[in-house]
């Protein structure tokens, strides 16, 4: 059974709030992928997925559109992170779950790492002329450690790994690019327009929060 789709986020996952000598570009779409193990009533679930993520500074939405698997059963996901309206939208296999967001605290930073974060390492991917640096920062939400790599220079994402209430997720960033093809990307899901389509699956996944806490951790702080 899918127990908690709500991860992609993230998704996610990535950048935060506040004022940070770090900040990436206010536009920027690409992949995420994800990999994510939980833990509810007792039953350990796994879930992997290969989402899209646009994430847009100047509006302060994150929309997040694909498929995961969740212990062997496929999903299709819509979600959209509307921080300045405080309204976040998650569809799941057509059905949608409407919920409120808290605000952002740092309107127009969620392309940045968080201001308290703590830069842990400075090193690179490949050898030579092929070499990628990367900076890992470290930092807390609610009391659990977040792991986030940044390419060194332009803070693009590159992976982050995060404790959630009740497991761990991995995520990794590629394809990125500045800039968003489609602003409709950022528009409230079809299938939400509608009051009272929430489905028991969802209502599962919401409960365990394992979405919105990946999400937490790459745009709040």
């Amino acid at each position: 059974m899918i127990k908690r789709i709500i991860f992609t986020i993230a998704v996610f996952a990535v950048f935060v709030q506040i004022a940070s000598s770090c900040c990436g570009p206010a536009q920027w779409e690409g992949y995420e992928s994800v990999s994510s193990g939980l833990q509810f009533n007792g039953t350990g679930t796994e879930g992997i997925g290969l989402l899209n993520m646009s994430v847009d500074a100047n509006i302060n939405k994150v929309a997040i559109k694909g498929y995961s698997m969740w212990n062997g059963q496929r999903v299709k996901q819509h979600n959209l992170y509307d921080y300045s309206a405080g309204k976040s939208y998650s569809v799941y296999n057509g059905k949608c779950l409407k919920a409120d967001l808290s605000p952002y605290p740092s309107p127009g930073k969620i392309n940045c790492v968080p201001s308290d974060a703590k830069l842990v390492l400075s090193t690179y991917y490949g050898t030579g002329d092929n070499k990628y640096e990367i900076d890992v920062y470290e930092y807390m939400i609610d009391g659990k450690k977040m792991e986030l790599s940044v390419n060194k220079g332009s803070c693009l994402p590159v992976g982050q790994h995060q404790q959630i209430t009740n497991g761990f997720a991995d995520i990794g960033f590629m394809g990125i690019t500045e800039g968003i093809k489609d602003p409709s990307v950022f528009d409230i899901p079809p299938e939400c327009n509608n009051a009272g389509t929430v489905s028991p699956v969802s209502k599962k996944l919401m409960h365990i929060h394992v979405f919105e806490n990946i999400e937490r951790g790459m745009f709040s702080n």
